[in-house]
């Protein structure tokens, strides 16, 4: 059934960011530079996020909408998730933005509420190890309830050939995560940056990230390096998983936990080499911050990655310390070969441009261009 109350054709819903800005996730770091550009495009745009992300009631010209938390099934979203439902209904948007493939679940709702779809796949969350039969059989089925989306945006082509691979691809976009501007990162206040040079990695302490890899890379490679350290930036989600890592741990490896992405410019810039050892990506904001700042970069070799386009030397195997070991000391030894040109990547108006053009072609008219 399609809602019988008036529909602002401008209006888009956004839902699967648990808030903005300076949240923790890609999700979250895709909506907080995106929405506010299409706002400046003429959309209307709400995003509903988890309450204790959100600390105003609008960011940017975004109107944000608290949920509350809870952690049913051992996750915070799937309350999340049913809720936004109910105030999808109350706002009656003309689209509704699920920004991951978790938020998709419940897609089958926004379609019989008559709302049109826009799904951003950014990755495959039911290959995580975290994940027990409960949550993977949730991914699968969120996953084959795209094919009923009015358009997915891929991030990379990597996820789109998944798709395709399972028969959807009739309504598949790539418009990958884009460079951002140094001017994103002005707080650098509180920032205790390292006395010695250092190997930067930023994202969760999880096993999806590879930490304990890394970690164990990174020793191999210090014995022979003396004079450096290695810092992860990243909130621990999984206790039990930072207690594994304890017995590699020293005092050359610096946790400085989680930050606000508005701070990790200094980390960025000051970073001999920035490393992602994850072995499952969609496309890495925090690989798209650091050659922002051009940094040099090591990345495994998944094929998420891959489809950064990068040279056969800036890629290792994430299953095989050693060889991380030696890409550390190949990219010490002649950093200028691991700084990669920005230029060839896209920016964030470009992703808000091609995102808006998705919006139109569904039928919608940004405020101001209405005939």
């Amino acid at each position: 059934m399609r809602l019988k109350c008036a529909v602002v054709a401008n209006s888009i819903f956004v839902v699967g960011a648990r808030g903005i800005p300076d949240v923790e996730g890609g999700a979250e770091k895709n909506a907080e530079r995106l929405f506010p550009l299409l706002v400046q495009r003429g959309w209307a745009v709400t995003l509903a996020g988890i309450r204790d992300n959100l600390h105003a009631s609008h960011y940017r010209g975004v109107r944000l909408v608290g949920v509350p938390r809870s952690r049913l099934l051992r996750t915070d979203k799937l309350l999340y998730y049913v809720v936004a439902v109910w105030i999808m209904f109350r706002h009656r948007p003309a689209l509704v933005h699920l920004q991951g493939l978790g938020a998709a679940i419940m897609l089958w709702a926004y379609k019989l509420a008559g709302a049109r779809t826009v799904v951003r796949y950014g990755s495959a969350d039911y290959l995580l190890p975290k994940w027990g039969w409960i949550g993977k059989c949730g991914f699968r089925l969120a996953e084959f309830q795209l094919r009923f989306a009015d358009a997915v945006i891929a991030v990379t082509p990597a996820l789109a050939d998944r798709l395709a691979r399972r028969g959807i691809r009739r309504n598949v976009h790539v418009i990958p995560n884009a460079i951002d501007a140094p001017e994103d990162f002005d707080n650098l206040a509180d920032i205790q940056l390292p006395s010695k040079p250092y190997v930067l990695a930023v994202g969760r302490m999880t096993a999806q990230k590879n930490v304990e890899r890394l970690v164990q890379g990174f020793n191999l490679f210090a014995k022979d390096h003396q004079d450096i350290m290695l810092v992860i930036a990243g909130g621990v989600d999984d206790p039990a998983y930072l207690a594994g890592l304890m017995p590699y741990l020293n005092d050359r490896i610096m946790l400085p936990g989680r930050l606000p992405r508005s701070a990790l410019g200094a980390l960025y810039r000051h970073a001999s080499v920035y490393v992602n050892a994850s072995i499952h990506e969609g496309c890495s904001n925090a690989v798209m911050e650091a050659m922002s700042w051009r940094t040099p970069v090591l990345i495994s070799d998944i094929p998420e990655n891959r489809d950064f386009g990068l040279h056969d030397h800036h890629y290792f195997d994430p299953l095989c310390p050693q060889a991380l070991a030696q890409a550390l000391a190949q990219a010490l030894s002649r950093r200028d070969d691991f700084i990669v040109d920005n230029a060839r990547f896209l920016r964030w108006h470009e992703v808000a441009d091609r995102t808006s053009a998705i919006y139109g072609a569904l039928g919608l008219v940004p405020m101001g261009t209405a005939n």
